[in-house]
């Protein structure tokens, strides 16, 4: 059970990622691959067993639940697709259960999502990920919509699930702060690159890449005395479609020369 951090800027790529790992959207290159098996060429029916052992809990819980469902039907929902639990009672006794493991009550389950906070809606959609007891969750973002006070419940809860299911969790995320506090590992990307990745204490205690030592520059101090040690960066991001040669940080980069 581990947890791989995934971190960088707002556009750099972190949630394009993440889908493409889960075949929501088709990579144009690379590999994804489970369990040694490639998945990138399956279509329909044979992604299946990538359906079952990798979830997502996406970004936003205000978006990612269908409002005109009953929680059981979104639940259930994920069940239908993959054939887990055939019976009514079956299904019925399974959301139940999965709705008392994120700490929401089974009568929930007959109310629809505009009745729920934004926590209780993101538990909602851990309960949906939970459905097919999956070895492998993408968690994008999932606690950057909620109040400060919110985040840490969600992130216990998802620690507790962790420890109890055995997961490995890939946490995408911008909140460094939240990543030091959960992640064993952690993968910085700048522009759809991955510019360093080492164990989070590591990485926080010597970073080596100035992309990397430039975003932990930017964490706020709560000490009132405290200098402002946030590191601009100068220059411009390069164009997507027209990137430059070798190192894609070089456009912005202090030890950048011409040569």
């Amino acid at each position: 059970a581990r947890t791989l951090a995934l971190v960088g800027e707002s556009g750099c790529g972190k949630t394009t990622a993440g889908k493409a790992l889960m075949q929501l959207i088709r990579p144009t290159g690379g590999s994804v691959r489970l369990d040694g098996e490639e998945q990138v060429h399956r279509r329909g029916a044979a992604l299946r067993p990538l359906r079952r052992q990798v979830q997502m809990v996406f970004q936003d819980p205000f978006a990612s639940l269908n409002p005109r469902m009953r929680v059981g039907d979104i639940i259930a929902e994920g069940m239908s697709a993959l054939g887990i639990k055939q019976t009514p009672a079956e299904r019925r006794d399974y959301i139940d259960t999965l709705l008392q493991r994120v700490g929401l009550s089974p009568q929930m389950r007959e109310r629809f999502p505009h009745a729920f906070s934004g926590g209780q809606r993101q538990r909602i959609s851990i309960a949906r990920a939970l459905v097919s007891e999956p070895k492998f969750v993408v968690a994008d973002e999932s606690v950057a919509a909620l109040d400060v006070s919110i985040q840490a419940d969600v992130l216990n809860l998802l620690k507790e699930i962790q420890q109890e299911m055995g997961l490995t969790f890939l946490f995408i995320s911008h909140d460094l702060s939240v990543v030091a506090h959960i992640c064993d590992h952690v993968a910085v990307m700048y522009f759809g690159r991955l510019v360093e990745t080492a164990p989070t204490r590591e990485l926080f205690n010597n970073p080596c890449h100035p992309y990397t030592k430039a975003l932990l520059s930017a964490i706020p101090s709560l000490d009132p005395d405290a200098k402002n040690l946030a590191q601009k960066l100068e220059g411009e991001i390069p164009s997507p479609t027209n990137p430059p040669p070798g190192c894609k940080f070089q456009t912005r980069c202090p030890h950048a020369i011409d040569i």
